[in-house]
């Protein structure tokens, strides 16, 4: 029976790429810097006695090595607190591509599970960035996140991809269209990703792909950039997709030199990529007449090349219009905006308290039922035809008798803020807080207390007559 890789025998060595598809991926992370620098994750790293490799792509993501398994790498303090993300570092070469500058409106079409929105969310300080996503289950894991990693800036939608073509026409600086597909890339996780993979499944995720990257390109504002991924590696998906889009918009659109494109800071000699991907383009042009038979510099990233997943990636500018711009209307979001009196008593109410308001410049609070949201001017005016899916960051629960309670994703976010009602525990609390058990208190705290380790913010707990009873988000106790 032939093997599925057998199918690109005509432009690389099948044997090498078998071999590596059987190798295990490396254990790589990135540094979430909303809440952490590379700096303090490095000394973080060399305290437990981790190797780090620069991701060359990605200047905050590393290959991790470590000696010490007996604790998987999901439930370190850092990680769980979001100021790492456990991400393949292929995965981090869009939004590096994409390099989305301070200020811009970015739209990730495809969002979930949410590893490039956080990345591109990181970078757009005074931006917005609009997470799109259709399914239901994904937008939760997509929210989740967003929360944990202390995003404020983001407005989430739920809608198919195609819809933002017709509807929101040069509207994005830049737009990342990470398409589903066929994820034979992603193999060296496990051999499923074989299982559903057949001609006429290509063929049908190759079709999609190419309504989403049109939707992409229609969507993004001239002068504007997208760029086109997938974690599979059939031409059917990958090359062929970007070169019929650049047929039909030839006079629109023109392919970046990703050698141009990348993040600055970044150092990657990526020209085995380009040459990867230049030979698969001559295969299609040898099967397919191509009335542009041009080698673009399209990036292909085999397994075996820089042992990653398999991936793909192009650039695209958009040099002119290729539909009219359609005017948006602001419909209202799904979330209410605070009165300016309401803003003024949580302000004075949390300074009183904590010895600062938790809001930085540009800050804007609003509610959805009882939760009151952080999010950025920036995101909340922004102009949209349709209601949010959701916006912001959880800030703080109204209690309904004058009193809030923040949020656990507000305190891990900001916490370190606060210079009153503040907790400073020790290893021996911090083992019991993270095993969910409540806690013996200095007697002279009470009522809603934060709680910091080294200066790392945990969440809150209440203090009454010497106990604090633990408060700690379930994320933190249930994978401690």
């Amino acid at each position: 029976m032939p093997h599925p890789l057998d199918r690109y025998a005509p432009y690389t060595d099948i044997e090498v790429l078998k071999a590596s598809m059987e190798k295990p991926l490396r254990k790589c992370v990135r540094v979430n810097t909303l809440k952490c620098s590379v700096g303090e994750f490095q000394s973080w790293a060399k305290a437990r006695g981790w190797a780090l490799t620069p991701v060359p792509w990605c200047h905050e993501g590393f290959f991790l090595e470590r000696e010490d398994h007996s604790r998987a790498l999901g439930r370190d303090l850092r990680h769980l607190l979001g100021h790492f993300y456990m991400q393949e570092a292929a995965s981090m070469l869009p939004p590096s591509l994409l390099d989305p500058q301070m200020g811009e409106v970015v739209l990730d079409l495809c969002a979930a599970p949410g590893s490039k929105t956080t990345q591109m969310a990181a970078r757009t300080e005074g931006g917005v960035v609009v997470a799109n996503d259709v399914q239901e289950n994904r937008l939760w894991t997509l929210k989740n996140a967003l929360y944990r990693s202390g995003v404020t800036n983001c407005v989430v939608l739920k809608k198919v991809g195609q819809w933002y073509g017709k509807n929101m026409t040069e509207r994005f600086d830049r737009v990342l269209c990470d398409a589903p597909c066929t994820a034979q890339g992603t193999a060296r996780k496990g051999s499923d990703a074989f299982a559903y993979c057949s001609d006429r499944s290509i063929a049908a995720c190759a079709k999609l792909q190419t309504e989403l990257l049109e939707a992409a390109v229609h969507a993004t504002k001239v002068g504007g950039r997208i760029v086109y991924s997938t974690c599979t590696m059939t031409p059917e998906e990958n090359e062929a997709v970007v070169l019929h889009i650049l047929n039909k918009f030839s006079a629109q659109l023109e392919a970046v030199d990703p050698r141009s494109a990348l993040a600055e800071g970044t150092k990657w000699n990526m020209e085995q990529a380009i040459e990867d991907s230049k030979r698969v383009q001559e295969w299609l042009h040898s099967r397919s007449p191509n009335p542009n038979p041009a080698l673009h510099p399209f990036l292909r990233l085999w397994p075996q090349t820089y042992d990653t997943e398999g991936f793909f990636a192009a650039v695209l500018e958009k040099t002119a219009p290729t539909r009219e711009r359609t005017d948006v209307d602001f419909v209202n979001r799904e979330e209410q905006p605070l009165k300016s009196h309401e803003v003024r008593f949580i302000i004075e109410w949390l300074e009183d308290i904590y010895g600062t308001s938790f809001m930085e410049e540009g800050d804007v609070l609003i509610r959805r039922g009882e939760t009151v949201l952080l999010t950025t001017s920036q995101a909340w005016t922004l102009p949209l035809p349709v209601r949010d899916y959701s916006i912001g960051l959880p800030f703080a629960k109204d209690l309904g008798d004058g009193r809030y309670r923040l949020h656990s994703e507000l305190v891990t976010a900001r916490g370190n803020h606060a210079t009153k009602n503040v907790w400073r525990i020790d290893d021996a609390t911090l083992q019991a807080l993270q095993q969910g058990k409540d806690a013996p208190c200095p007697a002279d705290l009470g009522g809603d207390v934060i709680i910091l380790w080294n200066d790392l913010p945990l969440g809150t707990g209440l203090a009454k007559e010497g106990v604090l009873k633990n408060r700690l988000s379930r994320w933190m106790v249930q994978h401690a």
